[in-house]
């Protein structure tokens, strides 16, 4: 089955479905950048602001501890010191959460009083005490703060001179997993996010080819279709089966009510031919029954005459003609042609009509030019076409009128044309003057024109009515061709 390329519009559409993929993809890139590093400010943030707090609160409890005690604290051995700084620091970190805090002396880098929120306390590394001493180097009038970024932990230190300026309150806070120096985290996001957006991706083109694949297989299924209207659309999958059968149960039904209307046309055609030959068999019997009576009653009386009986034979006459009209439309007989010149023929039929133009005081005239006009026909037939022509002729011309038979030879056909200068036939009336048992006369078969045409198409010719400005005109198409014999 041929392949049909997807519809512009359609191919648009996925375009636009596959940068509007590829936007989103680079927004939420971005997106979590900024999440991340949001993130980290504020984390960053708050724990420099606790422990800025904390150092300062430290510094005013050692403050106020050295001035109730005079210079008792620094008179203590190291250890007791020690001791007695802890326990002040514990206070102090007591209401900050995850901190660690103590004492710290530029001198020999030495740490006193250390403790934590916790109530856990541990010895700082050297990197943690190299922090803590940065941040010393920038205390002044305020807290001084560092940090540092170790593995996937972010350190926070800050710390605050002590008024006698003996060193410094420090505070030290560890952000656990805020900070992935390698960008591991950030990695796993961009992964997930690029395989969500390949997967998006990949759906809308699996789309595309199921979508292209489908309009195809219908669209070739609708032009086998066109070609014979008995195909039916072969089983689809999806959304386009259901549109396949649905397109397959419309032609089921089209060709169901082809079959009731072209009954329809027989059964109507049938009665038109009931109606007709009942028409036309009725009036010749009425009047062979009136005659028969006529003639019976005069054989009684013993005054019957021939005219009685020669009007009996008229009648019959009449209905074998009306009967040899119906066969001739319904199985024309078989044409014996021949190549002949047209014009004898156009004579014949006009002497043959002669007595019927002479009873209404009408002319026939033939008007035929030098060209040949020899044709490959049955002549009979022609003849009989033509008498028909002009006895509808002589029916719808007005006393002593005139009809013109004209004959012409051009590209390869001879036209005839029978014209009349009657009332021509109305327009509503010209799209069934070609139909059987069609008649605008009481009298009237309705067969002469069916017949004629029957029997000039059978010649490769065409009979058409063709409009003027006054009175019918009927043409004759006919293939020129052979020589005359």
């Amino acid at each position: 089955m041929p392949r049909w390329p997807v519809p512009q519009g359609l191919r648009s559409q996925i375009a636009i479905i596959s940068l509007a993929a590829l936007a989103v993809i680079a927004l939420a890139a971005l997106l979590i950048r900024d999440v991340i590093g949001q993130t980290e400010s504020r984390l960053l943030a708050e724990a420099r602001r606790q422990c800025e707090a904390a150092c300062r609160e430290l510094v005013r409890q050692h403050q106020e501890r050295t001035a109730w005690g005079g210079d008792a604290l620094e008179n203590l051995p190291v250890e007791a010191q020690d001791l007695s700084l802890r326990g002040l620091t514990a206070t102090v970190l007591r209401s900050y959460e995850g901190l660690e805090g103590g004492f710290y002396r530029p001198a020999g880098a030495r740490v006193f009083g250390q403790a934590g929120s916790s109530g856990l306390v541990r010895a700082l590394s050297p990197a943690e005490l190299n922090l803590v001493g940065a941040a010393v180097a920038r205390a002044g009038a305020d807290p001084g703060t560092a940090i540092a970024a170790w593995d996937r932990d972010l350190v926070v230190a800050a710390a605050a001179r002590l008024k006698s300026g003996e060193g410094a309150a420090f505070a030290l806070k560890r952000l656990s997993g805020a900070r992935d120096p390698v960008g591991r985290r950030r990695r796993w996001l961009y992964g997930a996010l690029a395989l969500t957006a390949m997967l998006g991706i990949g759906a809308v083109v699996s789309l595309w080819f199921a979508l292209r694949a489908g309009v195809a297989q219908i669209s070739a299924g609708l032009r086998f279709m066109e070609r014979d209207f008995t195909y039916r659309l072969p089983a689809i999958g999806g959304e386009f089966g259901r549109i396949s059968r649905a397109i397959n149960q419309m032609a089921d039904r089209r060709m169901a009510l082809e079959a009731g209307v072209r009954r329809q046309d027989r059964l109507a055609a049938l009665g038109k031919v009931v109606a007709g030959v009942a028409h036309e068999i009725r009036n010749p019997l009425n009047s062979m029954r009136l005659t028969l009576e006529l003639l019976d009653r005069r054989l009684k009386r013993g005054a019957a005459s021939r005219e009685e009986v020669r009007a009996a034979i008229q009648e019959i006459d009449r209905l074998d003609r009306i009967l040899a009209r119906l066969l001739a439309f319904g199985r024309p007989a078989p044409a014996e042609r021949r190549p002949q010149d047209l014009r004898p023929l156009l004579e014949e039929a006009a002497q043959m009509v002669q007595e019927q133009a002479r009873t209404k005081g009408l002319e026939v005239v033939i008007q035929t030019g030098q060209e040949r006009l020899v044709a490959d026909v049955d002549g009979p037939q022609i003849v009989q076409v033509l008498v028909n022509l002009l006895l509808n002729a002589i029916e719808a011309s007005p006393p002593a009128g005139r009809i013109e038979v004209a004959a012409v030879a051009a590209d390869g056909r001879i036209e005839v044309r029978v014209s009349d200068h009657g009332p021509g036939v109305p327009e509503h009336l010209r799209p069934h003057i070609f139909e059987a048992f069609f008649t605008t006369r009481p009298e009237g078969a309705g067969l002469g024109l069916s017949v004629s045409r029957e029997i000039v198409a059978g010649h490769g010719g065409e009979l058409e009515y063709e409009p003027s400005g006054v009175g019918a005109t009927f043409r004759i198409s006919l293939p020129a061709g052979g020589s005359a014999v």
